[in-house]
């Protein structure tokens, strides 16, 4: 983690006037229902930056286009390395993003990933950590989270389905532009992501009925020793990150790392 600090705080920092300003332009584009950014738009941005820039606009994206959801939404994410994962730990707005549809969906929101045996057996780990702790950060919020080990899904792009009705398409993973959105009502689409959502629920490698369970479901699959990480979770919560490692760029906050840390440690210990 204090990686994962280091070197998203040194970037962000780096880019910070540059981020301000290219955001500012970069807005023109948030009325429209589709859009994409290609990367020689934000040229002078380093790496992380750019991922920054495709996080936030897509987060903002989709907490418009939820005001029009019909239904509590499942979510399919893109991430699936702890380096990826690591952007919901320690990303301000992402931090908030969850807080927002926590408030606006309270029960039933569920959020899948891919993450193949192949890519877990090649990651260090501190990365299979981080991508639990970005899992006990979401259902802490009430997210459900959903673990699909199958390969074929892993090149999905990243939605939001509302079931039976539409889907919300926001990509900045992956993506040749730094980030990709859309909203489609056609019935084919829709039902091909149903689908996507639909195997995951029911092929999960973490499926339980709590998330104490399904937290330690995916400590097993990550290889992940979860009682030493339960209470190491638990004294990281008590203590505060922040006390370790505090980033200074404004864009940063260790408010998602103290989350699923007090989450995972109480999850550990009361068994639930």
């Amino acid at each position: 983690m204090l990686w994962a600090v280091s070197s998203l705080d040194r970037a962000l920092l780096y880019d910070d006037a540059l981020i301000t300003g290219l955001r500012r332009e970069l807005d023109a584009f948030a009325p429209f229902h589709r859009s994409s950014a290609g990367r020689d738009m934000v040229a002078e941005l380093t790496p992380v930056s750019q991922l920054w820039m495709g996080s936030d606009f897509c987060a903002r994206y989709i907490l418009r286009q939820s005001d029009h959801l019909n239904s509590t939404p499942a979510f399919w994410t893109r991430e699936r390395s702890g380096e990826e994962a690591s952007t919901w730990l320690l990303f301000a707005h992402k931090y908030d993003y969850l807080r927002a549809l926590s408030n606006r969906f309270p029960a039933g929101a569920t959020r899948s990933f891919c993450v193949p045996e192949a890519v877990v057996g090649d990651a260090p780990r501190a990365e299979r950590i981080l991508f639990l702790l970005a899992a006990a950060l979401m259902e802490s919020f009430g997210i459900r989270v959903q673990v699909s080990d199958d390969p074929v899904y892993d090149t999905v792009e990243g939605f939001v389905l509302d079931p039976g009705q539409r889907a919300i398409v926001a990509n900045w993973l992956g993506a040749d532009g730094i980030w990709n959105v859309d909203t489609t009502d056609s019935a084919p689409t829709v039902r091909e992501y149903t689908d996507v959502i639909e195997y995951a629920h029911s092929h999960s490698v973490i499926s339980s009925h709590t998330p104490g369970n399904r937290l330690q479901a995916l400590a097993d699959y990550l290889s992940v020793e979860w009682s030493w990480l339960v209470s190491r979770c638990a004294q990281v919560g008590a203590y505060g990150f922040g006390g370790l490692a505090s980033p200074s760029s404004r864009l940063l906050s260790t408010a998602g790392v103290d989350r699923a840390c007090r989450f995972l440690g109480q999850a550990g210990s009361s068994g639930r």
